[in-house]
């Protein structure tokens, strides 16, 4: 006769929201966060590692240099605000012209 598998309890602590979004998702999967769970280490020991690719986001030389300008520029606050929309497209419509 086979034996019946040992259980084990997992405790894991993630962001309260996150918990909240992932069991509406696996609910309308239809499955609970244990089942999740179980699949998720299965698919470990399957893979013999992670079952996907963890990596930071990358950005090339361009972008960076982009969002490094910007920074600086809201930083030293050299940027012209805009009360609305309507100001907005009026200074590029000026400017524009003047090209």
């Amino acid at each position: 006769m086979a034996t019946k598998a040992k259980k084990a309890i997992v405790q894991v602590r993630v962001d309260e929201d996150v918990k909240v979004q992932a069991m509406k998702v696996l609910n309308d999967l239809g499955m609970d966060t244990s089942t999740a769970v179980n699949i998720f280490l299965r698919q470990v020991i399957a893979e013999n590692g992670l079952p996907f690719q963890p990596t930071k986001a990358r950005f090339n030389e361009q972008t960076m240099k982009a969002i490094e300008e910007s920074d600086e520029m809201v930083k030293s606050e050299a940027v012209n605000r805009n009360k609305s929309v309507d100001d907005l497209f009026d200074e590029v419509l000026v400017d524009t012209e003047q090209c």
